[in-house]
């Protein structure tokens, strides 16, 4: 799997500075069509790049070779700067966050950013266009919870229990329409876990879904 997705990464590399060089030339060109094509293109060159980095993380955890590298962080700041990485390709829904007061967090800043920007993205796909995702978080004694809701259709009881295992994907129309192989999910608990804390969620059908995981609180 590793082998397979590094060289797919290559090809695609070069595909994405060829986009990148043809939409500086055409940027100024008038041509809407052009550009709107190259934009698509890119946003497909993006998901593919997504899923590749899927399966070298899977391998990556599988291979024993995933560590921390912990620190202290506030957390209103790592939740901007991931909203404001999301909102380049989540375009089509409204990315809220809920503020608090501040705190300080003990945690992997980039695997944190990487598993709310999974969470957000899922909840991009599998809710309508135009709704809203709510990102907050609650502080405790010593952690702290961070959810990200949003405004779906719900999942089933029987496939909740199913959501955070490797390639799992709850059959229904809405998700055959979602390109993917069921690995978002599975990796973003794998990267709590890591952290010796614990990831869950709630969902209602007809109401949406909320997706939640905790982190500790830096102890004064």
């Amino acid at each position: 799997m590793a082998i397979a997705s590094h060289e797919l990464r290559n090809p695609l590399t070069t595909i994405k500075g060829y986009i990148q060089l043809m939409e500086s030339r055409t940027k100024n060109s008038g041509d809407e069509c052009l550009n709107t094509s190259l934009g698509k293109v890119n946003l497909q060159v993006k998901k593919m790049s997504g899923l590749i980095n899927g399966f070298l993380n899977t391998s990556s955890f599988d291979a024993g070779k995933v560590f921390l590298n912990t620190e202290a962080s506030e957390l209103n700041d790592l939740l901007r700067e991931t909203i404001a990485d999301l909102k380049v390709n989540v375009l089509d829904h409204d990315i809220q966050l809920i503020f608090h007061a501040d705190c300080i967090i003990t945690a992997d800043r980039d695997k944190i950013g990487q598993v709310i920007n999974n969470l957000t993205s899922n909840a991009a796909k599998y809710s309508p266009a135009e709704t809203t995702i709510e990102i907050s978080f609650r502080a405790y004694k010593k952690t702290v919870s961070i959810s990200v809701k949003d405004h779906g259709a719900g999942i089933k009881e029987e496939d909740q229990k199913k959501l955070f295992d490797r390639y799992y994907r709850a059959d229904n129309i809405q998700t055959r329409k979602v390109s993917g192989f069921g690995l978002g999910l599975n990796l973003s608990a794998e990267l709590v876990k890591l952290h010796n804390v614990k990831i869950w969620m709630e969902s209602e059908l007809g109401k949406g879904s909320r997706f939640s995981f905790s982190l500790p609180l830096k102890q004064v």
